[in-house]
């Protein structure tokens, strides 16, 4: 009964036609061979089967169409895990495998610290409005960050050859006791400019470079300032 109902559900469906082609296909390619296989396939698979439902398959067309059912039936079970096995090599023999790329993100920093090797000699307070950075004559003398030179002075007293920069935003720098100064006033600065050599000009008891901020016109501690930014605290190098 199962055989019937399946062959009344293709009729309906209209299968009917699609299942004569696919005989006539196989019948071109086996030749004579075709009428001996759907026989052998029926004498196997119809041989369970009651008479009375046996008898729906002695006419010659359903007989054709189911052993094309058969047929196609084994192709499938035999062929598709093969081409499902070759589609899979290919895929992963083509893929991209996509890895992630570790890049190290520098933040460039804006502000820097006016000498490279130094020795804190005196800090900020009510007295002296300022941090000295003790270090050996002759050293370059750095701007703290970009900006442009506001006033460029060569005095024999008080802070001796000094430099004062504007760096916009309300901040402003000093540098003081200079032994040379090496920028001019209006000059256009970036945070690695010289603006002078270390010495002991003006008031000055020894070597060293005194250096002072302004944030919109008030001083401040330089050494709270660079801790601030650094995130550490600010010691002596030498």
């Amino acid at each position: 009964m199962f055989f019937c109902t399946g062959f009344f559900l293709l009729k309906r469906a209209n299968l009917t036609r699609i299942m004569i082609q696919k005989t006539k296909q196989i019948k071109k390619i086996l030749g004579l061979r075709a009428e001996l296989l759907f026989s052998k396939i029926f004498e196997v698979f119809l041989g369970p089967l009651s008479k009375s439902s046996c008898r729906v398959f002695e006419f010659k067309r359903i007989k054709q169409a189911v052993g094309v059912l058969v047929i196609a039936s084994f192709l499938s079970m035999a062929l598709l895990p093969a081409s499902i096995s070759a589609v899979q090599t290919n895929l992963d023999s083509n893929s991209v495998q996509i890895l992630p790329v570790e890049e190290e993100i520098k933040t460039e920093r804006t502000i820097r610290l006016p000498v490279e090797n130094f020795r804190i000699t005196q800090g900020y307070h009510v007295f002296h409005p300022g941090v000295d950075f003790a270090g050996a004559t002759g050293s370059p003398v750095y701007t703290i960050a970009e900006g442009v030179v506001e006033s460029v002075v060569n005095d024999k007293w008080a802070f001796g050859k000094h430099v004062i920069v504007d760096h916009s935003n309300g901040m402003k720098s000093l540098y003081a006791h200079l032994s040379k100064i090496e920028v001019k006033t209006g000059e256009k600065l970036d945070k690695d400019s010289v603006v002078g050599l270390l010495g002991s000009t003006g008031w000055s008891t020894g070597p060293h470079l005194h250096f002072q901020i302004w944030e919109n016109g008030k001083l401040v501690n330089p050494k709270t300032f660079f801790e601030g930014y650094f995130g550490q605290k600010l010691a002596s190098t030498q």
